[in-house]
């Protein structure tokens, strides 16, 4: 029987940092499937609303997550908590512009479709521990 070795610190994020990239992939995926369905049943208009809606919320959560592990190795705990605080300040500043200029530019926009597709992808983050724990 041969011994486990614990696995060191860069190896522990590595694995998080691709589990963490792999979902978003999953997400956008998902939203892209989505959104053809849409198109095809229901037409353009509540097609490209509710991808703008989701885009709305995974651009900004994939900003977040590059700012956390867009880092090689190991860092100081004090940066880690940095880098949290930063990114999450920089994906509610671009959730709040990304809003703002779709509500001002496009039009027309079904708001109904803009927002599930927003509240979907809020609400796909749920899914995030059963991929991430699977990774």
């Amino acid at each position: 029987m041969g011994t486990n070795k614990p696995l060191s610190a860069s190896a522990i994020i590595s694995a998080r940092k691709k589990a963490v990239f792999r979902f978003l992939l999953l997400q956008l995926l998902l939203t892209l499937f989505v959104s053809l369905g849409i198109f095809y049943s229901a037409g353009c208009l509540y097609g490209y609303s509710f991808i703008l809606g989701a885009l709305t919320s995974i651009l900004p959560s994939m900003f977040m997550a590059w700012r956390i592990f867009g880092y090689k190795g190991v860092r100081p705990a004090k940066e880690v908590v940095r880098s949290f605080y930063r990114g999450e300040a920089g994906k509610l500043a671009m959730t709040v512009i990304l809003l703002s200029l779709v509500f001002l530019l496009i039009k027309p926009l079904a708001a109904g479709a803009f927002f599930a597709g927003f509240g979907g992808a809020i609400l796909s983050h749920w899914l995030s521990p059963i991929v991430l724990r699977n990774s």
